[in-house]
């Protein structure tokens, strides 16, 4: 009987043994892998990988972005850069992320010029959402032309982000129309004008129904007019 108790005994203090040393050999790797990843340089920037620019430099967007070097993966602030990336005049939205082992990769979608409009006496280029984000050595002939008869600047970029939402719009659904735009103008975000070839105007009105109007314009378009209103899509009229 002692014997079997003395076997028991034995065994239940190998166990304990070999939970103990698993024990102490799970807190080495967690340890050593914690240091790896947060504080060696094992794991660290060694290198920035920027995609998506277009107009950008690459060092512009590598001086902007302050990636620090050498610093641990791990511990690097995305959030920070990108805020830095996203301040840049050119930049619509950005992507900071980590790729390891050791580069941090930037993902950039850069505005793109819909119309332009003359502001402070230059040529300015004019994104989707309504923003001014670049000037041009002369006027682009390849955009539309925008006039923005409004004076106080937060009703100017309301009236100017619904102009550019319909320019960006016929852009993207019918490029026929818009060979055929070559200006466009606002005094209210209601009263959007579209100057055509031939000395023919559309009101369109405000950028509510877009997507309407153009089916109505597809058809309106073939009557002979110099006048074509689809402020109410439902109820189209032309005048000679």
């Amino acid at each position: 009987m002692s014997d079997r108790f003395a076997v028991r005994a034995r065994d239940i203090r190998r166990q304990r043994l070999k939970r103990g040393l698993l024990g102490a050999a799970t807190v080495l790797v967690l340890g050593t892998l914690t240091w790896l990843v947060w504080f060696s340089d094992v794991l660290a920037v060694h290198d920035v990988d920027v995609a998506g620019r277009t107009s950008l430099q690459e060092k512009q967007v590598l001086r902007t972005a302050q990636v620090p070097a050498g610093e641990p993966l791990a511990r690097v602030d995305l959030t920070a850069i990108k805020a830095r990336i996203a301040s840049m005049d050119r930049v619509e939205s950005v992507d900071v992320s980590r790729s390891w082992p050791a580069t941090i990769s930037i993902d950039i979608v850069e505005r793109r010029a819909v119309m332009w409009s003359l502001i402070g006496g230059r040529a300015r280029g004019i994104d989707r959402n309504g923003i001014d984000f670049r000037a041009y050595s002369r006027a682009p002939g390849s955009l539309v032309e925008a006039s923005i008869a409004v004076a106080d600047p937060d009703e100017r970029l309301e009236v100017t982000e619904a102009v550019a939402s319909v320019i960006d719009l016929i852009t993207q659904k019918d490029q026929a129309l818009r060979r055929q735009v070559q200006a466009v103008s606002a005094e209210t975000k209601d009263s959007i004008v579209l100057d055509l070839t031939r000395g023919r105007t559309i009101l369109w009105g405000s950028a509510r129904k877009g997507t309407r109007k153009l089916e109505v314009l597809d058809s309106l378009l073939t009557l002979d007019a110099s006048r074509y209103d689809v402020s109410a899509p439902d109820q189209p009229t032309t005048r000679k």
